[in-house]
């Protein structure tokens, strides 16, 4: 028996010795060039449905769990005070046109009333200077005899009210100069006026059209808790709209492993939901930092009790479609992730891919 023993533990040992060379081997050969992670899980850029103004839940026209293309709608609010508010804002443009109009045509007329005082002025200009000749030829003819001072005397009263009529046509320029600029006033504040009114007429319409939201992309409906009747304030979620078809995958690698990776590398997947479904992928890119520096309270390493911990980087990966039937992609759930870092990027345009 003891004969028997000693013969056991070389073939034991041997056996080991070989299992050691032999993973030895596999690893030199391939698994070194194989970098893996199971810290992998779906992830999908989720849209959160809100409310963008406030008011009751007239009708919510999607299911809990409901495929839904973009521009669906999703929930319907209340919109007779919006509608009200609409046309009001409309009415208000109306008004204000027709009053910019009318300002307008009042700058019009205060305009060529200033035209009409500036030709009455150069015409009472020409008359004073025509009186004042004649004075001047009546004293001229008074010295030589040949009139008499009551002609002199009424040619200066004629100058007299020529140079009052000057006076009198410079004071009519002035007021229409002066009415002019009112009237210009008057229209810059009715465009002003009109601009505001414009600008409250496209509020109405914005806050009209946001009584019926929509969904912004292809997904499925999750987590709904609006309901009809409820009242909506602005803001508050009322469901989300997960883009399944869109979904990726974002792997923690270690720090350390990350070293011989590049976009577009191939990568295998393996769901936990589908194991017997395996998926083909590429890197898409790389986080710009380490899953810890986003934490709400980053570690500080700078510190008298530092302890080095290997970081995890997040790497998202985007898949090959179109999947293997039956396999779904929903968000949060588990998977493991392998590179083999012996091949090469693929370009993103021979395949088609997910979320990109």
């Amino acid at each position: 028996m003891n004969r028997a023993k000693s013969r056991i533990f070389p073939v034991l040992l041997s056996l080991v010795v070989v299992m050691a060379i032999g993973w030895g081997l596999w690893w030199w050969i391939e698994g070194r060039h194989w970098q893996s992670t199971d810290n992998a899980y779906v992830e999908a850029d989720i849209a959160v449905i809100a409310a963008k103004v406030t008011g009751y839940v007239a009708a919510v026209p999607v299911s809990d769990n409901q495929p839904v293309k973009a521009g669906d709608p999703l929930v319907a609010i209340v919109d007779a005070d919006y509608r009200a508010a609409f046309a009001k804002a409309e009415a208000d443009v109306e008004r204000l046109s027709s009053e910019r109009g009318a300002a307008g045509a009042r700058t019009m007329a205060e305009a060529s009333y200033v035209l009409e005082a500036e030709a009455a002025l150069r015409s009472a200009e020409a008359e004073a200077k025509r009186a004042a000749a004649d004075v001047a030829r009546a004293e001229g003819l008074l010295k030589q005899g040949f009139a008499t001072r009551a002609l002199v005397d009424q040619r200066r009263a004629e100058a007299e009210s020529s140079t009052a009529l000057v006076a009198e046509k410079r004071a009519a320029i002035a007021a229409a100069r002066a009415g002019r600029q009112a009237a210009t006033g008057a229209a810059g504040g009715a465009g002003g006026a009109l601009k505001a009114a414009l600008a409250q007429l496209e509020t109405a319409r914005l806050d009209l059209d946001n009584t019926a939201i929509r969904a912004p992309f292809d997904g499925v409906v999750g987590n709904r808790t609006v309901r009809p009747g409820q009242f909506a304030r602005q803001g508050q979620q009322l469901m989300v709209i997960v883009p399944v078809e869109e979904a990726y995958l974002v792997a923690n690698f270690k720090e350390t492993q990350i070293s011989g990776m590049k976009p577009g590398m191939p990568v295998e997947v393996e769901l936990d939901s589908w194991p017997d479904a395996p998926l083909k992928g590429r890197i898409d890119s790389f986080s710009p930092a380490s899953g810890s520096r986003f934490s709400v309270i980053p570690p500080e390493n700078a510190t008298g009790n530092f302890t080095r911990i290997v970081q995890r980087v997040p790497v998202k990966i985007v898949l090959d479609r179109p999947l293997p039937e039956a396999v779904r992609l929903v968000p949060g759930t588990s998977a493991e992730v392998r590179v083999d870092l012996r091949q090469a990027p693929r370009a993103q345009g021979n395949q088609t891919s997910g979320a990109e």
